[in-house]
């Protein structure tokens, strides 16, 4: 079957040439235990649902804090802060970090869409945005990356934040009820426990609902 996954690492990123991260070898895993082919797919998040309806892959990775200069790292504490100080804010195409921030009060002129992590990033780090919304995990990987960047990771309020479904997302029932079940006896496993850490997961972040798969 064939595995959508976007580049976010520890999400999802190429060691080597070989497409590795912790939802790429959790859904390797499964894929393994219901006897099927593997077989890694690099996309960007805008085409995740996209692809699924038009059969260009079976699966895709489930997605869903902010990224600041260290100079605003005591003034910015989540979206009503950045929508009451000004600046832009950067998020990814299709992500819901976009809605969180019109609902919260940020200007949909102030909120500048881009298409991958490492774009957003820079845009923050060169100072033509003042903020990236998204993963704190990201944010914390690619921080331990590049120590030198200016940047901080600063975390959002809990009424701010948006749901994270933390699932796969399948193509239709034949496909998510065998992967579900997979699932279903896999997570939470000390085995599941020893994959995710090895990309610096530990059990408090490893959540993801049966339902939801």
């Amino acid at each position: 079957m064939r595995f959508a996954w976007i580049a976010e690492p520890p999400f999802g990123y190429r060691e080597d040439g070989v497409a590795t991260g912790c939802d790429v070898e959790l859904a390797r895993h499964v894929f393994a235990a219901i006897g099927e082919q593997f077989e890694p797919i690099e996309t960007e998040f805008a085409e995740m649902l996209p692809g699924l309806q038009d059969g260009r892959w079976d699966v895709a990775t489930g997605m869903f804090v902010t990224l600041v200069a260290e100079r605003d790292a005591g003034s910015i504490d989540g979206y009503r802060s950045l929508a009451r100080l000004g600046g832009k804010l950067a998020v990814l195409e299709g992500q819901v970090q976009r809605e969180t921030a019109l609902r919260l009060g940020v200007p949909e002129k102030a909120v500048v869409i881009f298409q991958d992590y490492r774009e957003a990033a820079q845009a923050v780090a060169e100072g033509a945005v003042r903020a990236y919304a998204s993963v704190e995990r990201a944010h914390r990987t690619h921080l331990a990356g590049h120590p030198s960047s200016g940047l901080a990771c600063i975390a959002v309020p809990v009424a701010e934040k948006p749901a994270e479904p933390g699932a796969f997302a399948c193509r239709d029932a034949a496909i998510r009820d065998p992967l579900d079940g997979a699932l279903g006896a896999f997570l939470g496993s000390d085995e599941h426990a020893a994959l995710m850490a090895r990309f610096g997961l530990g059990r408090d972040e490893m959540f993801m609902r049966r339902d939801e798969a």
